[in-house]
């Protein structure tokens, strides 16, 4: 179930190349959901870019900033309190300085690393999880809503 804000920013047309970097650990159940989105997603729209950083995005930092984006948007699973399922943009203000989630390195600190080598713009577009806990499944829920996401960027396979 996706806001009309996540829907508007994964839909509106931008200029120059949107980075889209998928976040996330296959073992811990919906936190698989960011590698799902980029294994599922074949297909981009023109002008979109996906990497998966699985679940050290501060190795895709180089990476990222040599594709020279306009905008970045950060996919991740995040516990934000919605309905499970629920995708949200997140603004960078609620985004932690330190390390809470399944990540070693904090997400604030990559997104602004991402925002002053590639002089754009970073966005949060956190999915609910049901849970991280160990596990290789996703929610049905989950699934749903990264399944929405790839048809909205045009990643069906």
């Amino acid at each position: 179930m996706l806001t009309a804000e996540a829907k508007k920013l994964l839909t509106t047309d931008h200029p120059g190349t949107t980075l889209i970097i998928t976040i996330g650990n296959n073992l811990r159940s919906d936190d698989g959901v960011g590698p799902f989105i980029a294994q599922n997603s074949s297909k981009l729209k023109t002008g979109l870019v996906l990497l998966n950083a699985g679940e050290k995005p501060e190795n895709i930092i180089d990476e990222a900033v040599e594709k020279k984006p306009s905008r970045v948007i950060i996919i991740d699973a995040a516990n934000f309190g919605g309905t499970v399922g629920e995708v949200k943009v997140i603004d960078s203000e609620h985004i932690p300085n330190t390390t809470l989630s399944t990540h070693t390195f904090p997400l604030k600190v990559i997104a602004k690393l991402l925002e002053t080598d590639c002089q754009a713009p970073v966005h949060f577009l956190g999915i609910q999880p049901q849970s991280v806990e160990l596990g290789e499944n996703l929610s049905a829920e989950v699934k749903a809503a990264a399944n929405e996401i790839i048809n909205l960027i045009g990643g069906g396979k």
